[in-house]
């Protein structure tokens, strides 16, 4: 009987005492005095582009991307955040929805960009201009202290692929434009077209696939370069009578397996991407991309993606002279201007 008692009492006691722990009114509730952002992200980013409608006319159509895809890096140590691979050209940065986690539970506040005023940031939520370095201003959670960050979306300003001039030291001369071991010229009543890969100690008259009358009779231009091991592209423009406002255009590809021969590529009256007759060009096979660009005196830059059939002018591939005294493609496929001023320009390529 003793033993009962003894249990009955030990279970009475453990009631009691679960009961006063679930009744009780304290509750504890940590602060912390740091405060950083740990990850910063972008999220569904508006993207506008520019191009050409079928008659000629300038559109911009809207596209979107993932910003996710472009990694901010945080420098804690200078409180800096950025993305060290630039957003692409026509991106919206204006409106840009991004998020941020925060250690211990950090408050984040954004200062307007026409006073000093702080907005709080609803992460994942909130569309913020970065037309400019914005700074972000988190606060501890037990309100002892905060830390400024300077975040920053840099922004491509010219395509990947085009074309970025520099401009080389006085006296600098045009290397010797590199036709892939070919050299080619028109009779001197432009019915023929003769060609030499010894410079000129063979000379071989070229077969045509048409008319002779549809050659250039001024303003043209060759260019030859390699399209895959052991085969050439010859491409030749100029002005002929016999083509009222489109340069004419003929190609040949070089086999040295089998013979070929030079043929007229005629312009489609439904094709609005035409050479324009009247002008100079300089033929530049651009192996960025294996296309060829055409470069006129009034430094205006065509583009051809189809070897010749259709070119395009882009606004944003542009020579850096108003008026373009010469022109060639080196050996290492790299080009090469000269202006009426006398500078030469290099080209490289954005990556």
């Amino acid at each position: 009987m003793k033993r009962i008692f003894q249990v009955l009492c030990g279970l009475l006691m453990t009631g009691m005492l679960l009961t006063s722990c679930l009744n009780s009114d304290d509750s504890t509730t940590t602060y912390y005095d740091d405060m950083a952002i740990m990850s910063f992200s972008l999220g569904t980013l508006n993207r506008y582009l520019h191009t050409t409608t079928s008659a000629g006319k300038d559109s911009v159509y809207k596209t979107t991307y993932a910003g996710s895809a472009y990694k901010m890096s945080i420098d804690q140590l200078n409180h800096k955040i950025y993305n060290t691979d630039s957003l692409p050209i026509g991106t919206d940065i204006r409106r840009v929805v991004c998020s941020a986690t925060v250690r211990n539970n950090a408050v984040i506040y954004v200062k307007s960009l026409t006073s000093d005023t702080l907005n709080y940031f609803n992460s994942g939520s909130d569309s913020i201009d970065f037309s400019q370095p914005r700074l972000f201003r988190v606060f501890a959670n037990d309100g002892s202290g905060c830390r400024d960050y300077q975040i920053t979306l840099n922004l491509r300003t010219q395509k990947a692929g085009q074309l970025q001039w520099t401009q080389m030291p006085t006296g600098t001369e045009l290397p010797e434009t590199w036709m892939n071991g070919w050299e080619f010229s028109l009779s001197d009543d432009h019915d023929a077209i003769a060609s030499s890969n010894d410079h000129w100690t063979t000379v071989v008259e070229e077969v045509l696939d048409t008319d002779p009358s549809l050659l250039p009779s001024a303003n043209y231009s060759f260019a030859c370069w390699e399209i895959s091991k052991g085969l050439s592209y010859a491409l030749l423009v100029g002005d002929s009578d016999g083509q009222e406002k489109a340069a004419v255009v003929w190609r040949k590809i070089i086999d040295p397996d089998k013979p070929t021969q030079w043929v007229y590529m005629p312009v489609d009256d439904n094709n609005p991407y035409y050479l324009p007759k009247g002008c100079r060009y300089w033929l530049l096979p651009f192996m960025e991309d294996g296309s060829v660009l055409a470069v006129n005196e009034a430094g205006t830059i065509y583009k051809s993606r189809d070897y010749g059939i259709t070119w395009k002018s882009d606004s944003e591939m542009k020579a850096p002279v108003t008026t373009v005294a010469g022109a060639a493609v080196a050996i290492d496929g790299t080009i090469w201007l000269r202006g009426n001023d006398g500078t030469v320009w290099y080209c490289t390529v954005t990556d």
